[in-house]
């Protein structure tokens, strides 16, 4: 019997192989993948039809099963090519690519991955399938490279997959070196970095405002101020140092007043930044706002916040 459920395979099943997929923009997730989803090409749902195996959520991503006693028939003898598994991974999250580095543009490429090239971490049983420490550019290929465009259905040139996953298990699985425990397969994302932009409406300029980060690990610096309606100001402060997204962040950062007596606290906690409102902003343009000459440096992202 072949299935996909959201149940742990029966004893009767022994597992061949898990998928996990990792994001630094998410906390570490208790259950279910809350940014991704899978789906098997056609070709890989025939073949796990036909082998009556078994396919369901696990973890943070995908486990394959077959039926213990058919193992070793599977495995046997076998050879690259004869037993491939192809999965593909759409973002649930719309904001996926606003997070994740390196940012794929305009759904004209896709992350391929495959068992072949995976590199052995923590033990022989997990093979991480990408060799730096996450994904990068050199991971992903454009939607027509011959090698990926097999996997797309007519609904992936619209809608593209963020990531497609090909595991072949004459790669690791089938190794009588391993035990029957299967093989984990582990995929890191990275996050961006941006630059975080305070705006703080006030009635009149204030040169003794200051942003201060409690863990001491940012430091912001004041960036000048821009008229707002009403004769208001807004008070701008940026961060020197980039900060990674993510959707809870540790930060703690105060606005405070420096006065004859001391410091006081006019914000305890400053709102965090997100993810939705991230601007481009190249670095000679600002330069040429700040009255310098321009250059040609590369651009930065930039969260803005609003405090009024």
């Amino acid at each position: 019997m072949s299935a996909t459920s959201t149940g742990t395979a029966a004893l009767p099943y022994a597992c061949l192989f898990t998928v996990d997929l990792a994001h630094a923009y998410w906390p570490e997730p208790n259950a279910s993948l809350p940014w991704a989803r899978f789906a098997l090409t056609p070709e890989t749902t025939d073949w796990v039809r036909r082998r009556d195996l078994l396919v369901i959520p696990h973890r943070q991503g995908v486990a394959f099963f077959c039926e213990t006693r058919r193992r070793d028939v599977l495995l046997g003898g076998l050879k690259p090519g004869q037993a491939v598994a192809t999965v593909k991974w759409y973002a649930k999250d719309e904001h996926f690519s606003r997070y994740t580095a390196p940012a794929l543009t305009g759904g004209a490429a896709v992350y391929f991955l495959q068992s072949a090239a995976s590199v052995p971490v923590a033990g022989a049983l997990t093979q991480r399938l990408h060799a730096g420490e996450t994904v990068d550019a050199t991971n992903a290929l454009p939607v027509g490279a011959p090698s990926l465009a097999r996997h797309l259905e007519r609904a992936d040139r619209l809608s593209p997959p963020v990531l497609v996953v090909q595991i072949d298990l004459a790669d690791h699985v089938a190794n009588t070196a391993v035990n029957k425990a299967g093989v984990d397969y582990i995929v890191n994302f990275a996050a961006r970095s941006t630059r975080w932009r305070y705006y703080y409406v006030c009635d009149a300029e204030n040169d003794a405002l200051a942003i201060v980060d409690l863990d001491e690990k940012v430091s912001f610096v004041a960036a000048g101020s821009e008229p707002r309606s009403g004769g208001r100001r807004a008070l701008v402060f940026e961060s020197e140092q980039e900060i990674a997204m993510q959707q809870q962040y540790p930060q703690r950062f105060q606005l405070r007043e420096r006065g004859r007596s001391g410091e006081r606290v006019l914000i305890r906690r400053l709102p965090n930044a997100e993810v939705g409102s991230v601007i481009q902003q190249g670095m000679e343009t600002k330069q040429r706002q700040e009255g310098q000459e321009a250059a040609q440096s590369p651009a930065v992202r930039v969260s803005e916040i609003y405090i009024n």
